[in-house]
């Protein structure tokens, strides 16, 4: 029969062995639940962020319009030393009726913040863009270079924060949950537009697509008809009100969404109804999860961070 010492002893050491096996795996769980944040610069609008590709470092946009993977300038392809050039190319033509023809691409060893990025399809960026016309950025070796999309992202949830200036990179299936307090969960569509929400505006259902390359909000002139609600003084400093304020917005269960302003222009011909821009980012913490088709919305705030 063992000494009741030792049994003592061998139970102490079990308990030890478990409570390190349990505090692991506890520590692993909330490793792979936290997400990568990376530092973003909103400048017009538009959210910029330092990118790592080879041995380039470089400025681009993150679109989560119908941008390429990647799209890059010459210069930065011989600097990084990591992207293959394909023989194919893309035929475009600019507002002002100019054709381009721009090379593919694959870009290698990517890394934005410290999350590494698979092998990147994309296309060379013509060089006259490279500086947007009218872009606020700072120094020009500050300005971005091209842009990325959320194709290069894989199956990662993105949140961008523009309040907080930063975007969250999770993984799969992780970030904010539906239920979760403060969090407005929708169904997220996404095609060769890009992702995209359909709204009840004024009881219509209207698709918009999130893109945040676009500087402002739009709806199509077509469908929602300037508003002639006259406008307390109080609502106009709140910004609630005014003819170009849609102010019954609903998701497709009929919840209140937050009213916010949006220019009008035609979208004959076009797939969508509206664009929801820099405008409806910045007053918004947005969770995008293609892989889920999930997108949750919050208000943005200078608390954000505290609660996710």
């Amino acid at each position: 029969m063992m000494p009741v010492s030792r049994r003592a002893d061998r139970h102490g050491a079990l308990e030890h062995t478990v409570s390190v096996f349990l505090l692991g795996a506890l520590l692993h769980l909330q490793a792979a639940a936290a997400p990568d944040v990376v530092a973003l610069t909103i400048s017009d609008g538009l959210p910029v962020a330092t990118v790592k590709i080879g041995a380039a470092t470089t400025r681009l946009i993150i679109e989560s319009g119908d941008a390429p993977g990647i799209s890059i300038p010459q210069t930065i392809v011989r600097a990084s030393g990591s992207v293959t050039l394909l023989d194919s190319k893309t035929s475009l033509r600019d507002i002002h009726g100019i054709a381009y023809e721009l090379q593919h691409l694959v870009a290698n060893r990517v890394v934005i913040g410290s999350t590494p990025l698979e092998p990147i399809r994309g296309r060379l960026q013509a060089e006259r863009r490279a500086a947007p016309e009218g872009f606020d950025a700072g120094p020009a070796k500050a300005r971005p270079t091209g842009t990325i999309g959320l194709a290069a992202f894989g199956e990662r949830s993105l949140m961008f924060d523009y309040a907080q200036a930063r975007l969250s990179i999770y993984a799969p299936g992780e970030g904010p949950k539906a239920g979760d307090p403060g969090w407005q969960a929708l169904r997220l569509g996404y095609d060769k537009e890009g992702p995209s929400v359909s709204l009840r505006v004024n009881g219509k259902t209207l698709r918009f697509v999130l893109d945040t390359g676009a500087t402002i909000n739009l709806v199509d002139a077509d469908v929602v008809s300037p508003s002639d609600v006259p406008c307390p003084p109080a609502e106009a400093a709140r910004e609630a009100c005014g003819p170009d304020v849609l102010r019954d917005v609903r998701d497709e269960s009929g919840r209140p969404v937050e009213a916010f302003r949006a220019e009008r222009m035609s979208f004959k011909g076009v797939p969508f109804d509206g664009i929801l821009g820099a405008p409806f980012f910045q007053r918004h913490r947005i969770l995008i999860d293609l892989t889920g088709r999930r997108l949750l919305i919050a208000p943005s705030g200078p608390d954000a961070g505290d609660r996710h």
